[in-house]
């Protein structure tokens, strides 16, 4: 089944080859067989255009144009058993738009060239009543255009696997002692040591006085990806985890459960946390328990699931 393109291409004309024939009508007159066109280069190999003006009888197409993509035996190839595998495409042009018209043997369907097969392309390309009609501009004052486009698909081993894995016990938490947490109110931003999840480094962040629209009224947290981590470019990285201010009462916790990708860049997507993470009042509020007796603070960080990519 031959599939027509919709769209007609203007610009740019077929990428690979392009077979232009001029006096149309003798040829029709005067080949009942086929013409091989010259050897292009697409993908590294050499190619054919394979051209019946009549139609390719052996394959019962009379009254059509048949076309074929040939593989040149020109190439060298390494033994017997070799394999190529193409997704190719015919064109013929309309000289009444100056566009291509995209026909396929079927729509995107890849074919093995191979020693047994050397050929493939389309029996009936074109019925001849339909490549006559001068409204649609195949054939215009004797003469027309066919080109083609082969793309070699060849495997270079690349690729990825991404797995959300869960996080052991015995990795997945971090705790971070602030002491004279009181101190550090004006002090600005306050960071963590580096720690490792798998095979990861992470910091918290940690804002006094609060951050944003909170300032002054709420403390903020974050986790953040540690610069020293270098993932590829436009490569993040997911986790799912939790965030907790400790009362040291053992009481009433402050959590929340949050999950992003993050990435190294200076962006919004570096860190992740939340600015309303503890009321500045309940904060210093003896009786809500988050400062212990000397005025440590103690927050900690529990992974559930961390990203790979392998």
């Amino acid at each position: 089944m031959v599939s027509i393109g919709k769209v007609k291409r203007e610009f740019p004309p077929p990428a690979h080859f392009i077979m232009e024939i001029e006096s149309y009508s003798q040829l029709f007159a005067k080949f009942d067989d086929r013409y091989q066109s010259g050897v292009f280069e697409a993908g590294g190999y050499k190619w054919r255009l394979i051209f019946y003006p009549n139609g390719d009888k052996k394959r019962n197409a009379s009254g059509h144009i048949s076309l074929y993509l040939a593989i040149d035996d020109a190439n060298n190839h390494r033994d017997n058993n070799w394999s190529i595998y193409v997704n190719f495409k015919f064109f013929v042009q309309d000289q009444n738009e100056n566009k291509y018209l995209p026909i396929e043997e079927a729509k995107g369907v890849v074919r093995e060239f191979n020693r047994m097969k050397k050929e493939w392309g389309c029996d009936r390309l074109l019925s001849l009543e339909a490549f006559m009609e001068p409204s649609n501009g195949y054939l215009v004052n004797d003469c027309c255009a066919f080109g083609v486009e082969v793309f070699v698909i060849k495997s270079t081993g690349c690729g990825e696997t991404l797995s959300m894995v869960s996080v052991e016990p015995a990795e997945s938490t971090h705790t971070w002692e602030i002491p004279n947490f009181r101190n550090l109110a004006y002090a600005g931003s306050q960071y963590s040591e580096s720690f490792t999840v798998k095979e990861r480094k992470w910091k918290i962040k940690i804002c006094p006085m609060g951050d944003g629209s909170e300032m002054g009224r709420s403390l903020a947290l974050y986790l953040i990806l540690d610069k020293e981590e270098s993932p590829q470019p436009n490569r993040k990285v997911y986790a799912k985890f939790k965030l907790r201010v400790l009362d040291h009462r053992r009481i009433n916790h402050s959590e929340k459960q949050l999950s992003h990708w993050f990435t190294t860049e200076n962006s919004k997507d570096s860190r992740w946390g939340s600015n309303e993470f503890v009321p500045l009042m309940d904060l210093y509020d003896p009786g809500c328990g988050y400062l212990n007796n000397d005025g440590t603070l103690i927050v900690h960080v529990e992974f559930a699931v961390v990203s790979e990519v392998n």
